[in-house]
This record gives C-alpha cells, structure tokens and sequence, in this order.
C-alpha cells in the first residue's frame, strides 16, 4: 500500500505521487483486459429449465440503447401460489455481455423490490454500466411484484414465504442461478463477484456480508436500510410528531406538507451551517466535522409569537424528537438519532419526512411506506387496509407506536422469524466474509433523512470495537457523506464511483484511502470535487489552492 502524506511533501512531488496512484487505480480493472467470448448460444439457455426454475426469455441483443451487446435472461424461480392465492416467484433479470471480463456484478434494488430491475448495474459516478464496462450483471424482484393488480406493495408481506424471499433468500438463490447461467453461457464461474446497493439495496449488500459470504469478493453497500422494521416504525412516530403540529384540512387530517415551510427549514439549515461548518477548519458550506456539531434547534425558538426569523416551540419540540428519534411508552429507543446537517432544507429532505401535498392527500414517502409497517414488519400483519392514501396516511398517524414496537419483534405459528429477524441485517458477526478476504465498502450521506448515518456509524463502531480498528479498515470501510440526502442529492459531492475502488481493493490490494466525488449542477457550488474519508478521518484543506479540487485536501485524523 503506498501512503503519502501531503503536508510533508513539496506541492509538485504530491501532485506527482497522487498521479501516480491514479495511474494505478485506473489501471487496476485494465489489468484483466483480455475477454471471454460465449461458448454457447444465448437462446440455449432455455434449456436451463427445470422444476424450480422457468426461463422466461433469452435472447441476444445488439449493441443498442445505451447497452453493449449482450445476451439478456429473464428467468423466474420457484413459482407457487401464496397468500390469497396470489401467484409468486423470485424474478431474475440478467445480462451477458458478449466482451465479458471474468466478473459479476449483483445490483440490489431500493424501496421494497418488486420490480426485476434493468439487470445493467450502475456504479456511480458518471461512471459507464457495469454491463458496459464488460460485467455479467443481475437485478432481481426479490421474490414478488409491485405491478398494478398484483399482490403489490408491501402487502406482499402478508405471505410469510415472501417475507423470507424478500428478507434474504433471494440473495442466496439468485446469486446462484445467476452464476450457473454464467457458467453454462461461458463455459466458467466469474474469477471475481461483486455486489452493489443503495438504501434497500445497501441492506442486502449487508445481508450477503452476513449470511453468504461465500458469494461475493466485495461489497458496496450505500445508506444501508440494516434495521429496516425499526426504520419503519419511527417514521411512523416521526410524523404524528409533525402531523400533530400541522394545520387541519377541511377534511379534519393535518396537512403534512405544513408543519414547517419551506423557509422555516431554509432557517434551520443556514443556522446548522453556521453553528458546525467551521469546525473542520474551513467554512464553505461543507461540514466534514460531523462529530463536532452541537447544534440545538432552540437557538432558533421564538421568544414570544412566531415569525419569519424563528421557529414556533412546537416546531422545535417535533424537530427535536426527529433528530434525536422517538422512544417508546417505556423510554425505549426506537431507532437511531439524526445528526445535523445543511442538507436538511432540501427537496430530498421534505419529499422522505414531510412531502408536498398542499392538503391531506399526503405524498411523503414516510407516510407512502406505512404500508410496510402494517403489512411487512409487524406480525401478526395488520388487517388490510383500503388502498386510498388516506387509509395509509390514518394508520400511520394513529399506530399505537409502543405496540407496534412489540409487533415487530413479534412471531406467530404461520410467521416464526418476527420481522427484525427476517429483515434486518445489524450484527457484526462477520468471520465467513472476513476469512475469505471479502471487502465491504460502505457510504451514507450525513443528511439522509430517512436511513440515519448515525445508525451505520454505530454498527461501523460496533464492528471496530469487535474486530479491532486496524482488522477492521483491512477488510470494511466507511465513507459519510456531508450534505448528501438518501443515496445523492443534497448540497454535496453526491456523484461518485464505487465500483472502481471496491475492484482495486479486492483484486490489486490498494484500500480506498479517499474517493474522489463531485458535486452536481443543482449545489451551491456545481463540479465541486471533494475527496470522501474512511472514517474516522475527515477531509481537510490543505491550506492553498482553489477549495472547488479535491486534490488541495486530504483526508486527515482529527
């Protein structure tokens, strides 16, 4: 591993080092450059059928749209009849690329699944697909479907077999019958597998760590969605909180979308600049020193009446309990405390926790997923509800949250694993993925609003209390993201590659000790560039040259 530390070499010697680990970084994938052609037809993959598994489609397809040629499959395993009746099967949508370079790339998919994906894997980053890039690559539906007049939705979980498929077993199957499909179309198993996600994705990156690590060398696991049931239930009591002090509709239900404006959240945001941005010793909007701000939303509480300049107390008190989290009757913590950040005004932030609606026809997607609590994570499920939004939006803001807290630790004969077993993904138990020398690469945006950073930096310091902090960085490594909202967006550097540094790390054995990220056109400051840190250690200037390159900074321990 080559280590240069930028202050204690003259500027041109840096840049010269710097490049040189460029060079080697955009080398590394290079270095396997010679690709493997089919040893069969793409249509001979029909015959891969079988009792458990139904090829749907497999058919070449010329270089078009966007995509290389490749060789597209459509595959559909263990097809059964379900709750109601409802037809289920775990999708498999896979493309082989006609150049291919001996690797796999699994892209996990947000929200609840239920679609097959594009198959083609996006690394980030302005980055080609990795099916461009020459990777076999596979999406999958996790076992169901959120098309209109299906079992959609997150009432899939009231079939206790779709909540394991869901869960983790179509991790496990799919990775495998994508592989076979490899093997039978190329004659060989991939030399190297890897999987890519975001938020729901994320989570199943961390559930292949922990329950197969056999299957793949490297994992990017981004905003990871690991203690999802209990995600979901403080949502739920995130917005009676907000509900609670938002004005009435003539219908009688709160309009969301009002209990802040747009301008009271510009406030809060501008006022977290200002208390935390100089703490990482350069203030240009960016607070890279997220364990030092110790903003208090009742600096900006009104004296008296509210106004433009302040926010009422009750303002204070909901936004209060959304950053630190709600607790149970009991004083028990639901999930994960939220830490301040200037993303917190954006259209990211309010669309996840308070939506636009200017009624009580509520499109926050909080109040968009309650259907998951109801259906997915508590059990016994709740009873179906009718398929208004209104229907959602009531349950949500009336749930009982300290019962509900119960129910989703809860099992019953027909569902023996409660939700947070068959779901979440928190331990960090890892000695399968460690001893193969597997690598985890994990990012979270520190103004995500709906999966905390907090909650990922926790399990990160958890894993380094286990492992040991040095075992820990040879094998898994965090990167937060300041300003980014869920998975991009947000005054940040959101555009970044992943794929790249996981391949390097794995295959050439260099750690991402940064990873170069670039703001987008909508920031305050578009094309910004900003190297991400391995935590704990913080982006820091370097004293002279434009704050607007990354390579005038380094990542330092604070």
């Amino acid at each position: 591993m080559l280590i240069v530390s930028a202050r204690r070499l003259h500027r041109p010697v840096w840049r010269a080092a710097l490049a040189c680990i460029a060079s080697v970084a955009s080398t590394a994938i290079a270095a396997a450059s010679d690709t493997i052609p089919p040893v069969t037809a793409c249509d001979r993959l029909h015959q891969e059928s079988g009792p458990t598994m139904r090829v749907g489609e497999a058919q070449s397809r010329p270089a078009a749209g966007g995509l290389a040629a490749h060789c597209e499959v459509i595959a559909y395993l263990h097809e059964r009849t379900g709750a109601d009746g409802q037809k289920f099967a775990i999708g498999l949508h896979l493309r082989l690329p006609d150049a291919w370079n001996g690797r796999f790339v699994f892209q996990g998919q947000g929200g609840t699944d239920g679609v097959l994906g594009n198959g083609d894997a996006q690394p980030g980053g302005g980055q080609p697909s990795a099916l461009n890039q020459g990777y076999a690559t596979v999406t999958t539906d996790a076992g169901h479907s959120n098309a209109p007049g299906a079992l959609g939705g997150a009432s899939f979980g009231l079939d206790p077999q779709a909540r394991i498929d869901f869960g983790y077993r179509a991790d496990d199957v799919v990775t495998r019958q994508a592989k076979h499909f490899i093997q039978a179309y190329y004659g060989r198993l991939p030399k190297y597998s890897y999987f890519l996600g975001c938020s729901n994705g994320g989570r199943h990156g961390m559930v292949i760590t922990q329950r197969f690590p056999e299957h793949f060398d490297g994992v990017a696991a981004g905003a990871p969605a690991f203690r999802m049931p209990e995600k979901g239930l403080s949502g739920a009591a995130v917005t009676q909180g907000f509900a609670a002090i938002a004005p009435k509709a003539p219908d009688g239900r709160p309009i969301l979308a009002q209990a802040l404006s747009q301008a009271d959240m510009d406030l809060l945001s501008k006022a977290i600049v200002q208390s935390c941005d100089a703490a990482d010793g350069l203030a240009e909007g960016i607070i890279d020193n997220v364990p030092a701000c110790r903003f208090s939303p009742r600096t900006l509480q009104c004296p008296a009446e509210k106004t433009a300049s302040c926010l009422s107390a009750v303002q204070v008190g909901a936004l209060e309990s959304y950053f630190q989290g709600p607790t149970t009757a009991q004083g028990r913590r639901i999930y994960a405390s939220y830490p301040y950040d200037s993303g917190v005004a954006t259209e990211g932030w309010r669309r996840w926790i308070l939506g636009t609606a200017p009624d009580s026809r509520v499109n926050a997607f909080n109040v968009s997923f309650g259907a998951t609590l109801a259906y997915l994570y508590m059990t016994p499920p709740h009873a179906p509800l009718a398929n208004e939004a209104e229907a959602v939006y009531d349950f949500y803001r009336s749930v009982d949250v300290t019962e509900a807290h119960a129910k989703i630790f809860g099992t019953s004969a027909a569902m023996p694993e409660s939700s947070v077993q068959t779901i979440s993904a928190n331990s960090v138990d890892l000695p399968g993925f460690r001893q193969r020398r597997g690598k985890l690469l994990l990012y979270h945006g520190v103004s995500d609003p709906t999966f905390s950073a907090l909650d990922t930096l926790d399990w990160y310091t958890r894993l380094t209390n286990a492992a040991g902090g040095e075992e820990t960085a040879d094998f898994a490594r965090l990167f937060l993201v300041p300003g980014m909202n869920h998975c991009s967006g947000g005054p940040a550097t959101d555009s970044f590659d992943v794929l790249t540094p996981l391949v390097n790390w794995v295959e050439q054995g260099h750690a991402p000790d940064s990873i170069q990220a670039r703001a987008g056109a909508k920031t305050p400051w578009p094309d910004r560039s900003r190297p991400l840190c391995p935590y704990p250690r913080q982006a820091r200037y370097l004293g002279t040259g434009s704050i607007e390159q990354a390579e005038n900074f380094t990542c330092a321990v604070p």
